[in-house]
């Protein structure tokens, strides 16, 4: 639910003291309420403050400030339907055992606890450039080995290697696409602009070579 959550500064309307985990509770636990009643079979995922970096005292059952609500599970009916999710673009990491750190203080801590509030976790982004050897520096090599030992589930950004139009830009390169896509051009006098886009190869072998070994030590 509500993806990359962030601060509403930029936006006049719309009060920067309403960005704190009171607020997140009161909209994300009433949209969970409503997507179960809808459908009691579909899993609800919870994304985080901060661009959907942190869900802290959601894992840590402390008071969502600047409310005295917890997060705890048995106050929803629907408990066995909740599943967190984190993204995590760390990329200048510079050890394994920081990132390892930085997560269980993000929310990787509930994997391990021991009370009735455990929640499943998934990573629902984390990624890096594909036109270099980001693939086997330390943040990419530490997830490949630590999200399967953790048994968490994993999505990596991103799969398309353009855009037909980004941020003002035509038909704009995604660097860390997975993708390398071919442009033709079209007959301009009957589809001018549009491209054909011919999904035939990855942009760096090597690290989908790199990334083969995550999926399988994932599915195991």
């Amino acid at each position: 639910m509500r993806n990359e959550l962030r601060n509403p500064a930029d936006d006049s309307t719309l009060s920067s003291n309403s960005y704190n985990w009171g607020t997140w509770y009161t909209n994300m636990v009433a949209a969970a309420k409503d997507i179960n009643a809808a459908n009691p079979d579909i899993l609800i995922f919870f994304s985080g403050l901060n661009f959907d970096t942190t869900l802290t005292p959601v894992v840590a059952g402390t008071a969502l400030s600047p409310s005295t609500t917890t997060f705890t599970k048995s106050d929803f009916t629907f408990s066995n339907k909740i599943v967190l999710e984190l993204h995590n673009y760390e990329n200048s990491v510079t050890s394994c055992s920081t990132l390892q750190s930085d997560l269980v203080g993000d929310g990787f801590s509930t994997l391990t606890a021991t009370s009735g509030d455990a929640f499943p976790m998934v990573v629902t982004e984390w990624g890096h450039d594909q036109t270099d050897g980001s693939y086997s520096g330390v943040y990419a090599s530490c997830l490949h080995s630590y999200l399967p030992a953790q048994h968490v589930g994993w999505m990596i950004w991103v799969l398309a290697g353009s855009y037909y139009i980004r941020s003002g830009t035509q038909d704009s390169d995604e660097t860390w696409g997975m993708y390398m896509i071919p442009r033709v051009r079209m007959d301009s006098d009957v589809l001018e602009g549009l491209y054909n886009h011919n999904w035939t190869a990855w942009r760096s072998e090597a690290a989908i070579a790199n990334l083969k070994t995550m999926v399988q030590a994932t599915l195991t």
